[in-house]
């Protein structure tokens, strides 16, 4: 006995394939390329941020270190 296909059936795996693509496709034609400048300007913004984490994480670091040691002085009893 044959089976009628239903409008809820799932499409095949070849159409979900190509709609998958044509999606890729038109999202990559609304995709805008940044200018130089935008890109100059994002990448300071990136550098900047790194320094700032940095100087974060070597000011925790002295800190840390200078406790440690105050700390092994202190259980030595130097």
């Amino acid at each position: 006995m044959a089976s009628l296909k239903t409008q809820t059936e799932r499409p095949g795996l070849v159409a979900r394939l190509r709609t998958w693509f044509h999606d890729i496709v038109a999202e990559l034609r609304r995709v805008v390329k940044p200018t130089p400048e935008e890109t100059t300007q994002m990448m300071l913004v990136v550098i900047g941020f790194v320094l700032v984490v940095a100087l974060w994480f070597a000011l925790w670091d002295v800190v840390l270190t200078n406790v440690t040691t105050r700390i092994e002085q202190w259980v030595l009893g130097e």
